[in-house]
């Protein structure tokens, strides 16, 4: 009976492994001051219908706020998770230099136009750690959700506007390396894809700060394509780039 009693103190007296020692939970938000560059066209393959998205419609720089979650076990078989969304939602006034079809409408040279564009993006990031020491490496799959609509109205042309929407697989991957002992760390990651003649990708440079008490800080850069060939009817070769700073919680 001694025994026993011994063996259930010390058991209870052992520590025993905590939830963070067997998952990995990291949870971030921020903000991203991009500038939008390139070209769109909706319902025509004739690139003198190329609409500048700058020098056309007047857009120049814009922010954004971001989240996402990360999930990490040590189960071999399955891979790790991360859920991430930001919303692109600008607007801007400008006026065309040329004759433009866009969609059912003619927009004539010199008419002043209003537009507004909308693009949500979710992804879905299942990944392994093929490295996780000083230096990690990470490969999987992005399935990256594209929700957008893009508007353009003009003084006396009517208005148009483009949905797109779907599905869009791609390969992932990310390295980094930490400085030991010091809570740094630098970060390089992105998803990329080609189907029939479009290409997307998505990726970003960083380095973090995790302090001792799990919070911490990211400063990076990051950079969005879309190269549209007839996509849901849209042609586009846009993209989006700038600097992002935000706050993740470790644990």
């Amino acid at each position: 009976m001694n025994k026993r009693l011994m063996i259930s103190v010390l058991l209870l007296l052992h520590p025993l492994p905590s939830l963070a020692d067997v998952l990995g939970v990291e949870l971030g938000v921020g903000g991203w001051a991009y500038d939008i560059s390139g070209t769109v066209r909706y319902q025509t393959k004739d690139s003198a219908n190329n609409i500048d998205v700058n020098q056309d419609l007047g857009y120049n720089d814009d922010s954004l706020g971001y989240i996402y979650a990360v999930l990490e076990h040590p189960v071999p078989v399955l891979p790790n998770i991360r859920i991430g969304y930001s919303n692109i939602d600008s607007n801007a006034n400008g006026t065309l230099r040329n004759t433009v079809v866009y969609g059912g409408i003619t927009f004539p040279a010199n008419e002043n136009v209003h537009s507004a564009v909308d693009l949500k993006q979710t992804d879905i990031t299942l990944y392994y750690e093929v490295l996780d020491n000083v230096v990690s490496l990470d490969l999987g799959l992005n399935a990256k959700y594209i929700d957008s609509k893009a508007e353009i109205t003009g003084e006396t042309s009517g208005s148009e506007s483009a949905n797109v929407s779907g599905w869009v697989p791609m390969l992932y991957a990310a390295v980094g390396g930490d400085l030991p002992f010091t809570g740094l760390a630098v970060n390089a990651g992105g998803s990329l894809t080609q189907y029939q003649d479009s290409k997307f990708y998505d990726y970003s440079i960083s380095a973090r700060y995790t302090s001792p008490w799990r919070i911490g800080v990211d400063i990076g850069y990051r950079a969005i394509k879309l190269d549209l060939d007839d996509f849901d009817n849209s042609y586009a070769d846009v993209e989006f780039d700038g600097p992002y700073a935000g706050l993740h919680l470790a644990f």
